[in-house]
Parts: structure tokens; C-alpha cells; sequence
């Protein structure tokens, strides 16, 4: 019989979600964990594990503290750390970010388990965990810290293009650019931050062919520019009717008064959750139809230099962006022919290349990840909103099948879209980090 080793808080996955409630654990309660993940260098996680210094933040350096309660930890991390001064307003390579995040969780110093999760039942008193190498771990307390996983597969695009070597499902894969030439053509499915990444990627390796963007609306993410901020949310919870027509017709009032957009839409950051929450399903998925893409094109906006790059793309005709929704894509004899939908009309074209930038998937029933298939069989998690994420409370306590709240299995980052609109982004994950610490230390769960 294998062995059991009893730890009392374990964190599954070792990015910034789990990294972050490691360093809380330490620094703020002199607790120890462990954390169980398979990468040999935990703390980094998808998002700041990039090699190029092309890929950065999209907040500038004065918003990404690790510590909500340091507002300058990062900065003073950047000057003790980082040759040169960096500029609180400056925006730096993410994967600057990630070595401050390995920085902390060295800090943290948990026990590392370096397997993937693959099983976690729910024990009489705590869990027994299995890993991949077929041991076991009893853990007293679990945070699920999953971060992101690949994206969704396509409709009309069959598992089997995958091996023709010209189709990229994954954006972030290791191999990606692999047998890219110089001046081959390239489709993008996307128009997000992950399209501006690979595009920067690809010039940055000696791309030079054009590059074609397709998506639904053809949006990319706006600019960052310099603002004077509002004083406070330009409405609230609270005072405004909880419908999506409401809180537009909100905002365009802001506007209308003389507030500047990136102004209006960054002192929104403190409430939008609490908005998000007051609203009935039939209003939130009204919201996700008609309102969610422009939010976040607004929202998750791009250094300005880094703008200017796509603008000067776009004037040479390097990048051509497209509208269409993709709905088919099939090999060909040198490449591959891609079939879209824009409104009613349909129209094809051809690349050497595809790659599918579309984003992490939130529908974890679908996700390749055996822990947590294992965990929905059992019914110890269920999906979240509209099947996105993790139904769990607003502060992290996951829910199970019969709507009990957990006292001893929590999540934090990603995973609880499944109840709130922002819950990627460093400056909600902090909060969460240090939330949950709380709550696994002095016992104050739901």
C-alpha cells in the first residue's frame, strides 16, 4: 500500500494564484504549506512564464503590488532587483513579473510536490490527494489555484489538424512557432491580448509575413494613455437599477459629463464585482451577449508603444484584421484553407499557419485536467455561472452538488469567474490571496 503523507494546507497549482496564498500563508502568519504542481520552477504559471520581453504587463508597474496593503512593494522590488530605474507608470516584460512572483514564493518556501494533482477525495476529516506517481497526500485544508488551461476546441476544427503541423490549438505551447519561415502567412483566431502576444512573438523570431486576424467584431484591446482618475466609481451599487441597460446607460452619462473613458472605466475597479453580483442571470447573460466584448476591449487595454506597433503593422498591410466567426479549417496541399462567417456572407482564405488565440477555457467539464473530473464526478465542485469556472462564494469557498459551502476546500484566481466578472487580474488575485490565508488560519470560512 502506498503511503499517505498528512500535510495540513495544500495548494494545487503553482502560479500566481497559488504562489500568492503560499507568500500570504508565510509572511503574514508565519504558516507553511505545501504546494503541488509539476512545473520544476513554480511561481511563473502560464501568464509570466513567457521567454520574450516583447510580452508586458498590461497594467503599469504602480498597480501590480503583490501586497494590497504595499501599493509600492513591486516598485521597491523593480529598484532592488531590476538594472536601470523603472518608471512607476512604465509598463514591464511579464516576465520580469513572474521572476518577482518566484521571487516571493522562494520566500514563502513551501514544500514543493513537483506531480500533477490527479485525484482528491474528501476524507472524514480532511482530503487524501493522489498524485500522478501514485502517491498519496492527507492534506487538512485545500486551495485550488488551477490558473488557466488551454483553449476551447473550435467547431469545425477536427483534433486530427492538429498533426499536420500547421495548426496550433494552443497559443502558449512550447512549440508554437516551430516551422514558421520568414515569410510564411499566418492566421490568427482572435483579436485579444493573446493575438497581440503572438504577433510580437512571431516578429520578434524573424516573422516578416503578413498576418491575418480574424474575429467576430475584429476589436483589439484599446491604448493606455495618461489620465487625471475620478474620485470615486461613477455610480455604484446600490443606486442604480441592477440591469445591463442601467449601468450602460450609467457609464454614457459619465461620458456625457465630461469624464474621460479610461478615467470612467479604471474607477470602476473597485465595485465592478459588486455590480456583477447584484444582477439576476437574465441580466448577466444579457450583458455577456451584447456588452461583455466592448467592456473588455476598453478594460484590458495595451501599453501605448506597444499599440503603436499594431497601428504601424496595420498601415503597412503586415497585419490585416478581419471580421468573421471561424467555422471550418482544413488542410490543403502547401497549407491550410480557412472557411469564416461575417453577418449572412461567407468567404474563405489561406495561411501556411493558423493559431488559435482565443483564450484560456472556463468550461473546466471540458478542460484536460483529471483532478478536476475527479472532483465534478464526486460532486465536491460544480460550474459556475453560464458552466464558466467554479461555483463557489464571492470570497472562495467552493460549493458542492447540494449547495453546501466548503469550510476546507477554497479557490482563488481564474477558476472563480464562475461568480465574479474580474478574477484574472493580479489585482484581484492579491486580495483573494490574502482573503483566503485569513480564512485558513484563523478559521473564519463560511
Amino acid at each position: 500500500m502506498t503511503e499517505t503523507d498528512i500535510r495540513d494546507i495544500v495548494i494545487i497549482g503553482g502560479g500566481a494564484s497559488g504562489a500568492l496564498t503560499a507568500w500570504n500563508l508565510a509572511v503574514r502568519h508565519g504558516v507553511t504549506c505545501t504546494v503541488i504542481d509539476p512545473s520544476e520552477r513554480p511561481g511563473f504559471g502560464l501568464a509570466y512564464s513567457t521567454p520574450s520581453l516583447q510580452n508586458l504587463l498590461n497594467v503599469a508597474a504602480k498597480g501590480m503590488s503583490a501586497d494590497p496593503d504595499d501599493p509600492d512593494h513591486f516598485l521597491r522590488w523593480l529598484h532592488d532587483n531590476a538594472p536601470g530605474s523603472v518608471a512607476p507608470g512604465e509598463f514591464v516584460p511579464r516576465a520580469i513579473y513572474g521572476l518577482y512572483l518566484r521571487n516571493l514564493y522562494s520566500i514563502a518556501a513551501p514544500e514543493h510536490e513537483r506531480q500533477a494533482a490527479v485525484a482528491c477525495r474528501r476524507l472524514d476529516r480532511g482530503f487524501e490527494i493522489t498524485l500522478a506517481d501514485g502517491r498519496k497526500i492527507h492534506a487538512g485544508r485545500v486551495v485550488l489555484g488551477c490558473g488557466h488551461f488551454d483553449p476551447a476546441r473550435l467547431p469545425g476544427i477536427p483534433p486530427e489538424l492538429d498533426v499536420t503541423g500547421r495548426y496550433r490549438h494552443n497559443a502558449w505551447a512550447e512549440r508554437v512557432f516551430a516551422g514558421i519561415a520568414v515569410y510564411d502567412e499566418v492566421a490568427v483566431i482572435g483579436t485579444g491580448l493573446t493575438t497581440v502576444d503572438v504577433l510580437l512573438r512571431l516578429r520578434e523570431n524573424g516573422h516578416r509575413g503578413r498576418v491575418t486576424a480574424l474575429s467576430r467584431r475584429g476589436l483589439f484591446p484599446e491604448r493606455h494613455a495618461d489620465y487625471t482618475p475620478l474620485p470615486a466609481p461613477v455610480f455604484t451599487p446600490g443606486g442604480i437599477e441592477p440591469t445591463a441597460r442601467a449601468y450602460l446607460r450609467a457609464f454614457h452619462g459619465a461620458l456625457k459629463r465630461g469624464a474621460d473613458w479610461r478615467a470612467a472605466v479604471d474607477s470602476m475597479r473597485s465595485v465592478t464585482n459588486a455590480l456583477w453580483l447584484m444582477l439576476p442571470d437574465a441580466e448577466k447573460i444579457r450583458f455577456q451577449r451584447h456588452l461583455l466584448r466592448r467592456w473588455e476591449v476598453v478594460r484590458h487595454r495595451m501599453a501605448a508603444h506597444i499599440a503603436d506597433i499594431l497601428d504601424q503593422e496595420r498601415r503597412a498591410g503586415s497585419l490585416r484584421v478581419l471580421d468573421g466567426r471561424v467555422t471550418a479549417i482544413a488542410p490543403d496541399n502547401d497549407g491550410l484553407t480557412i472557411t469564416a462567417v461575417a453577418g449572412e456572407e461567407e468567404f474563405s482564405l489561406r495561411a501556411a499557419h493558423v493559431i488559435n488565440c482565443t483564450g484560456p477555457s472556463l468550461k473546466y467539464k471540458r478542460v484536460d485536467a483529471p483532478l478536476l473530473h475527479d472532483l465534478f464526478e464526486q460532486g465536491e465542485i460544480m460550474p459556475g455561472f453560464g458552466d464558466a469556472g467554479l461555483s463557489c462564494t464571492p470570497d472562495g469557498a467552493l460549493i458542492d452538488h447540494a449547495g453546501k459551502i466548503a469550510d476546507d476546500l477554497f479557490v482563488v484566481g481564474p477558476a472563480r469567474q464562475g461568480v465574479l466578472l474580474e478574477s484574472i487580474a493580479i489585482p484581484e488575485i492579491r486580495c483573494q490571496a490574502k482573503e483566503v490565508a485569513e480564512m485558513l488560519v484563523n478559521g473564519n470560512a463560511p
